[in-house]
């Protein structure tokens, strides 16, 4: 099972703080950056060119866009590349032009993609020609554009319906009460944000988190 820690805020000073309690984490290698326009969802968040002066050390961003048009974002990515260590770019589908050109774009760039549907968007949004090329697909367990929300156990058999050979993440009130029945439906990856940096001791509760040894392998 794979944990990425989500950090989603409009704030630098915040997110260098959780970014420097993940460094100290050996076993987390990834985490994922919430990126919203105030146009897909209400909140505006950094961007990625507002990060360039933080130091990420090891650790590999995927990049969870939230936004109009994520195509003008992931330019963004690719102009940045030498300055952000970008593992993967995941964008939500139900504001996106054009699936293919996404998807196109960022695996000509040498990126790992992945689309995202919102909880009550079905897996039929994403478009047929998208799954062959598609590395991720991130299933949200709340309405995408803020944390804190209540999980959706209506997830679950969205996720037993994934019949591609993707990575599936899930998204939106993971917590240590609920994520062995994400994993044991089919998922291979959580995001995890309030959870963790609510938790009185974000070391032990991402060691609790990855206890859980029966991960399906994606």
């Amino acid at each position: 099972m794979n944990l990425y820690p989500t950090i989603l805020t409009d704030s630098l000073t915040e997110f260098k703080q959780q970014v420097d309690l993940v460094k100290q984490i050996p076993e987390i290698e990834v985490i994922q950056v919430d990126v919203i326009d105030g146009l897909f969802a209400d909140d505006v968040t950094l961007t990625p060119i507002d990060l360039l002066e933080v130091d990420f050390a090891d650790l590999q961003i995927d990049w969870h866009l939230m936004t109009e048009e994520p195509l003008d974002y992931a330019h963004e990515i690719f102009s940045l590349q030498n300055k952000l260590p970008t593992r993967a770019v995941i964008a939500q589908v139900e504001k996106m032009t054009s699936q293919q050109e996404f998807i196109e774009f960022l695996k000509s760039k040498g990126f790992k993609v992945g689309l995202s549907l919102n909880l009550f968007t079905p897996l039929s949004a994403i478009d047929k020609q998208s799954w062959a090329n598609l590395d991720i697909l991130q299933l949200m367990a709340v309405e995408a554009g803020a944390q804190n929300q209540k999980f959706n156990f209506q997830i679950l058999e969205k996720i037993k319906q994934v019949k591609q050979p993707v990575e599936i993440i899930v998204d939106g009130g993971v917590k240590l009460e609920n994520f062995t029945s994400i994993i044991k439906a089919g998922a291979h990856s959580l995001a995890v944000g309030s959870a963790l940096w609510k938790a009185p001791d974000l070391a032990t509760t991402i060691d609790n988190f990855l206890s859980y040894e029966s991960a399906p392998t994606a």
